[in-house]
């Protein structure tokens, strides 16, 4: 998860360009994702866009079995890893909808136990601004279950994590993986569902995804893509990657790019939240004293992190990454685990949507400036 956490900044370089024809930039997007696999920075990759009602394409290039020589076809199931954020924010979301929860609430009603549990909030958890420490990175107790956190009540082992936290809560924003999985529990916890059952019944039925689904690694299914580590030493420069357990409701889910831009149409028509939430949801979210995020960036050395000159505002709303570059407003998500590298971008000025999976880590690291900055040119409609 931690190349999931260098993916989001990266996903916010993009550089100014021209406006341009959709239908032009979307075959030269579509040249920079090919050469992915020809320039061997992934075994395979997926991509689809969706420009308003002028385009919508999907096409995959590559394996998704290296060494059964298996070509990939388009939406196949990818480890999506922290583009499930989106989701499990838009579960809590629906929650708050109805009544069943409030953003105010403070996780001493659910997991009191947890340190400043009265003090860290819904909102906190999800706009990253609890304090609450990335658990591989926070000294868990030896007990931890290798399946972690896919395990029972994974809150009690974190309630025992030798870090307790980086910041009084609603002081700063710094991305926090284990305040998703806590977000996944409470989930459990209001709607008296599991995770995935929760998800089938109030997101992928309505939104027409037929193929996502929580990845559990020791029940293999013969339609998942194989994913790889780069290795330039090897030839191929392809290997296997690390194994571990998927991070639950902060990065376990597969997909394919379909289902996920499914999901986004679904999203911003208001057939899942109500338009006024998903407003909510793409907005800077906010720390104690009212300032955006983006202005209270946490760094463990009190240094202010550095951008790129065009990198205006680089924050976070309510489960979805908020950056601005040369006034082009930017929604995305990105994400990195063992195997795999996902890219989820929508831009509002010109209703682009596009999603990457790609089954190599940083797999679509090499290209994604370029296609940045190409789909923040195009002008739909003109």
């Amino acid at each position: 998860m931690k190349k999931g956490i260098i993916l989001l900044i990266s996903i916010a370089i993009l550089a100014s360009c021209k406006t341009t024809e959709p239908k032009q930039n979307a075959k030269k997007i579509e040249q920079l994702v090919s050469e992915l696999v020809t320039e061997k920075r992934t075994v395979g990759v997926d991509y689809g866009i969706q420009m308003g009602k002028v385009l919508s394409k999907n096409k995959a290039f590559g394996f998704a079995d290296l060494a059964q020589k298996t070509s990939l076809s388009e939406n196949a199931p990818f480890r999506i890893a922290s583009m499930t954020k989106p989701f499990t924010a838009t579960a809590i979301m629906q929650l708050v909808e109805k009544g069943q929860l409030s953003l105010n609430d403070t996780l001493s009603k659910f997991f009191p136990r947890i340190f400043n549990a009265s003090k860290i909030t819904v909102y906190h958890l999800l706009s990253h601004t609890s304090g609450i420490p990335n658990w591989y990175e926070a000294e868990m107790p030896k007990d931890e279950p290798k399946n972690f956190p896919m395990c029972k009540d994974p809150h009690s082992y974190i309630e025992r994590m030798g870090v307790k936290s980086l910041f009084e809560p609603g002081t700063f924003h710094a991305y926090s993986n284990t305040g998703y999985v806590l977000l996944g529990e409470i989930i459990e916890k209001v709607s008296g569902q599991s995770y995935m059952d929760y998800l089938k019944t109030h997101i992928l039925i309505p939104a027409g995804l037929q193929n996502t689904e929580m990845e559990y690694v020791d029940q293999p299914k013969p339609n998942w893509v194989t994913g790889y580590a780069y290795n330039p030493k090897s030839t191929p420069p392809f290997v296997q990657p690390d194994f571990y357990h998927m991070p639950f409701s902060a990065g376990g889910l597969r997909s394919t790019v379909a289902d996920v831009l499914k999901f986004m149409r679904s999203l911003r028509s208001g057939k899942l939240v109500s338009k006024a939430t998903y407003e909510q949801m793409t907005t800077y979210a906010r720390v104690s004293n009212g300032d955006p995020v983006h202005e209270h960036l946490f760094s463990p050395d009190g240094q202010k992190p550095q951008f790129p000159d065009n990198i205006k505002k680089f924050g976070y709303g309510l489960g979805f990454q908020i950056i601005e570059n040369f006034g082009t407003k930017v929604i995305s998500h990105g994400g990195g685990i063992a195997g795999f590298n996902s890219v989820l971008m929508y831009i509002p000025k010109n209703e682009t949507t596009i999603v990457i999976l790609a089954n190599t880590e940083n797999g679509i690291m090499a290209k994604l400036q370029g296609i940045e900055k190409l789909a923040a040119g195009m002008e739909v409609g003109r």
